[in-house]
């Protein structure tokens, strides 16, 4: 598998002479779905059900980015690594560019905050890492770099970064190239010689096209198509608090079980909660009190110190059992079915014929919480599908962590 992409996860060509696509979902995902299309050519469609974009998940006022390391090299931490890097070129350069958006690359610092983070800072101090990627700290040093006296040591990322979800939303769909059509709530899909209907509430047909993708959160599986993909949601809630002359003095990220930004308008943003297996957000005071009592046990004196305490933001962000979104072309599962029956068997020998997709129709979603970090690399890589390219910055095995098959070829080896 290391040099040979097996049958099952091989891309289909996709061929659109007229490089025209519709996006369902104007969060960050489809945003940048769009925005990596238009640069590529393509004339977008983003139909977002809301009165404006960003308005769910991607509707916090201040999201994090930094990658997700693991005590040893693996395949998550691979992944994770590339899209943060890409993420703070990408934003860099849309900066230079006079792209509007609100970020700064402040720089995270994730507290060794248990002994489990304690072991992985550990480990990861003798990985020798460039110091412009990760520097494991002490809690002197710790503190220097934050601005503000901490009790423990912890991973520092001088590139990590805060920003505003929304405004990079409207940034990337101000591309000339992009129509946002807003208040349209896509329900289902019908295809017909290769050309996707996209249907609203009374069935109405409200744009056509050859080439579709799925970005649209939560509502995901609404459609016939994927309403099998296994998903979990998750209720997060941020709280905000208003800074004080102490509270001020924080300069970067801090993150421990949650996070917490440095000002932010005259503001921290802090949290979140993590509700699995709710599927209606609501803001709560509940949950206002669990982002405090959080921050107090790692940062007591900090939390002391804070401003009026108010709800942030709520919102449910689909996750996967594996942590790794689906991004690419929709699988014909009848076909999968038939043709992959006997992949238990252990035939090696056997000369598998290649994967079929839905023609046109593709998933980019399950980004979860950290969709600021992954949904930039990933949607340069699902741009190169769509526009028939060849995407060198994954691995094999990383293409395959991503297929939107994966849980199906599981499925069918322990069969």
């Amino acid at each position: 598998m290391a040099n040979k992409t097996a049958a099952w996860f091989k891309p289909a060509k996709h061929i659109d002479k007229n490089k025209q696509a519709v996006v369902i979902g104007g969060g960050i995902a489809g945003s940048q779905i769009a925005w990596h299309l238009a640069e590529r050519g393509w004339q977008v469609k983003l139909i977002e059900r809301h009165f404006q974009i960003a308005t769910e998940a991607s509707g916090n006022k201040a999201g994090v980015i930094s990658p997700k390391m693991t005590a040893k090299p693996s395949l998550g931490e691979d992944f994770y690594s590339a899209c943060f890097h890409y993420a703070i070129q990408q934003l860099q350069s849309l900066k230079q560019q006079k792209y509007n958006f609100d970020w700064d690359m402040c720089g995270v610092l994730q507290l060794n905050h248990d002994d489990r983070e304690e072991k992985r800072w550990r480990t990861l101090k003798n990985r020798k890492f460039s110091t412009d990627f990760l520097q494991c700290i002490t809690a002197e040093e710790a503190s220097k770099v934050a601005g503000i006296s901490l009790k423990m040591g912890a991973s520092y990322f001088p590139q990590g970064a805060w920003i505003n979800p929304s405004s990079l939303c409207h940034a990337l769909c101000s591309h000339k190239n992009i129509e946002v059509i807003l208040h349209t709530e896509a329900l289902s899909l019908y295809c017909n010689n290769e050309s996707w209907s996209i249907k609203g509430s009374e069935q109405q047909t409200l744009v056509s096209s050859n080439t579709v993708i799925l970005a649209n959160g939560k509502d995901i599986q609404q459609f016939n198509q994927t309403q099998h993909l296994p998903f979990m949601p998750v209720q997060g809630q941020t709280s905000e608090a208003n800074t004080t002359s102490f509270t001020q003095s924080l300069k970067t990220v801090i993150g421990h079980k949650g996070y917490l930004t440095p000002q932010i308008h005259n503001q921290h943003i802090f949290g979140a909660t993590f509700e699995r297996n709710i599927t209606m957000a609501n803001l709560s005071k509940a949950a206002d009190t669990t982002n405090f009592l959080q921050l107090k046990c790692y940062l007591p004196e900090f939390a002391k110190k804070l401003g009026k305490i108010k709800s942030s933001h709520a919102a449910i962000r689909m996750t996967t059992h594996d942590r790794f979104p689906y991004v690419g072309a929709m699988p014909n599962r009848n076909y999968y079915q038939a043709q992959y029956s006997d992949i238990a068997k252990g035939k090696h020998w056997k000369a598998y014929p290649h994967a079929q997709y839905q023609s046109g129709l593709f998933v980019f979603a399950g980004h979860a919480s950290r969709g600021i970090t992954t949904t930039g690399l990933t949607a340069n890589y699902l741009a190169s599908l769509i526009n028939n390219e060849t995407f060198t910055l994954f691995s094999p095995e990383i293409k395959a962590a991503l297929h939107v098959a994966r849980f199906d070829i599981r499925e069918l080896k322990k069969s």
